[in-house]
């Protein structure tokens, strides 16, 4: 198959599906090109056709395939979970007020897992209009954020905690007065404890009658297809430049987060993830 075709064939596919496909086929119908240096009298280079050519492994072209085919599965996945989560969007309660605790939970700082909608996204919310609960500063400083949500056994934790509390005071008047902030706190998260059962039922049986367990299983089992069929093309040998490219390509995906982390950094980290995108940027190229 001529380059041309092999081009026109990966049109309207995903990016990292068509870069794959690219490679695959071209390193299938292509023998690697091998660049020669004049020799030491001045004479002319000689040309890859005068040398031995050598084929792609045909383990590693078939791991790589299986490769692609877990990419474009993966990416149906998140679509049939985006989908989903669009379809549900307005049926999706909003945690009350009373059960929203810390604000930033997006970045992971409290125990309590952060609000979140049917698929697992965390849930930003406005705090123009939480005025009893942030300050004027606080809100114009963040205008959006995700909360930590108190949940039933976290507020059945806290009132066992209160009851099995004793004030002590130096005065009869500041024990009094401790005593009833005690009780206040018993009664303020015993109602608690029924939203966070109401909440956790209703979001409980609209994540079963829309299948979105089903659907975040699936980006998981996904997911994990494609760990392995990367690992698969990585313990393939590499004979051309295309099957070098297809090797940093399955790494570059399945190491994605790392590779962004590293790539600006001046550790050995950093140099290996800027080799691996070095080594598909070159082979893309090759492959067309």
């Amino acid at each position: 198959m001529p380059n041309e075709a092999v081009a026109a064939t990966a049109e309207g596919l995903p990016n990292t599906t068509r870069r794959a496909l690219l490679w695959s086929l071209a390193a299938a119908s292509t023998a690697a090109a091998v660049a020669v240096a004049p020799d030491a009298h001045g004479a002319g280079a000689l040309t890859s056709s005068g040398l031995h050519d050598q084929a792609e492994s045909p383990e590693l072209i078939s791991a790589y395939e299986s490769f692609c085919d877990a990419c474009t599965d993966l990416k149906e996945a998140h679509q049939a979970r985006e989908w989903l989560a669009d379809e549900w969007k307005h049926r999706w309660p909003l945690a009350p007020e009373a059960l929203l605790w810390g604000a930033n939970a997006q970045h992971g700082s409290y125990l309590d897992d952060g609000e979140r909608d049917i698929i697992g996204r965390f849930i930003m919310r406005d705090t123009a209009d939480l005025t009893k609960r942030m300050s004027a500063k606080f809100r114009r400083a963040t205008p959006r954020t995700c909360f930590s949500i108190l949940t039933s056994s976290r507020a059945r934790e806290i009132v066992e905690k209160w009851k099995r509390s004793s004030p002590k005071s130096r005065t009869e008047k500041a024990r009094v007065r401790h005593q009833l902030f005690r009780d206040k706190m018993i009664r303020e998260y015993e109602t608690n404890i029924g939203l966070a059962e109401q909440y956790e039922t209703e979001t409980a049986r609209l994540r079963e009658i829309s299948g979105a367990d089903a659907a975040r299983l699936r980006v998981k089992e996904a997911d994990d297809r494609l760990l392995k069929a990367a690992n698969e093309v990585s313990q393939c040998p590499a004979y051309t430049v295309a099957g070098l490219g297809m090797k940093a390509d399955a790494l570059a995906v399945t190491a994605s987060a790392l590779m962004k982390i590293t790539k600006s950094d001046d550790s050995p980290l950093g140099q290996i993830a800027r080799f691996i995108d070095s080594v598909a940027e070159v082979a893309g190229r090759a492959a067309v």
